[in-house]
């Protein structure tokens, strides 16, 4: 059995949640392991422990290299804020170099399936956005048409495309199965448990409870503006940005 996960953003509660109640062989991990959380250099440790892949994501890079994250426009502030005062803070300089190294795809062949692993979409392995209501017509141009990042772009014809960066969860089947197996440490779809996928013979999405409270606990502790406290909690019980404050 094959875990696969996305997006633990500093939620290192989140992260042991899983890693303790799951039986697996292999560990996934589709990059962003920092920012938003409390707990920025546990999780990127623990992560490293126990991760047989490790991407880069979006947010990874702009702290290893000190750029934007060009996170959706309402959470740019937030990102900016809890990445200066937390992620920059706590990780030290072998952590941000061991960010800057991550690579940004992978294509592996996992028990006779080929996978190809991105933190976005083939077309743009950092910043682009395939959400799960896109239509099939689209999702399967973004898929198929063109590894952008390739000098010489070619269609995919892999069995999975392992996708994350949207924090929602989300498995279709055009050629390929195409699975994002949500967030680990801030989801986003309206579900607040942290979620991930297992591969074996089939693949799954699935979600479990943690200690939210806990996490709100050590975020309290960190003493952050009040606007970034409130927005960060917010998202925590909720599983939305629809209630998050801005600085």
């Amino acid at each position: 059995m094959h875990l696969i996960i996305s997006d633990a953003h500093a939620n290192y509660d989140a992260l042991t949640r899983i890693l303790e109640s799951v039986r697996y062989d292999s560990v996934i991990f589709l990059g962003d392991s920092v920012d938003y959380g409390p707990q920025p250099a546990e999780t990127l440790d623990l992560l490293r422990e126990v991760g047989s892949i490790i991407l880069k994501g979006n947010h990874d890079a702009a702290a290893a290299h000190g750029i934007s994250c060009r996170c959706a426009e309402e959470l740019r502030p937030l990102s900016g804020y809890t990445r200066e005062k937390v992620t920059m803070k706590f990780l030290s300089k072998e952590d941000l170099m061991f960010l800057a190294g991550l690579p940004e795809k992978v294509e592996i062949e996992v028990d006779g399936k080929r996978i190809y692993a991105v933190h976005a979409s083939p077309r743009n392995h950092l910043y682009g956005y395939v959400m799960p209501d896109i239509s099939d017509e689209k999702l399967a141009s973004e898929l198929y048409d063109v590894d952008s990042l390739n000098p010489f772009p070619r269609r995919l014809d892999h069995d999975l495309i392992l996708l994350g960066h949207t924090h929602r969860a989300m498995m279709r089947k055009l050629k390929s199965i195409i699975l994002n197996p949500g967030s680990v440490g801030q989801p986003r779809d309206g579900d607040p448990r942290a979620s991930f996928a297992l591969l074996g013979e089939e693949v799954r999405i699935e979600r479990i409870d943690y200690d939210v409270e806990n996490v709100v606990r050590k975020i309290k502790d960190l003493k952050l503006e009040k606007w970034a406290e409130e927005s960060l909690i917010s998202i925590l019980r909720s599983g939305s940005t629809n209630n998050i404050s801005r600085a």
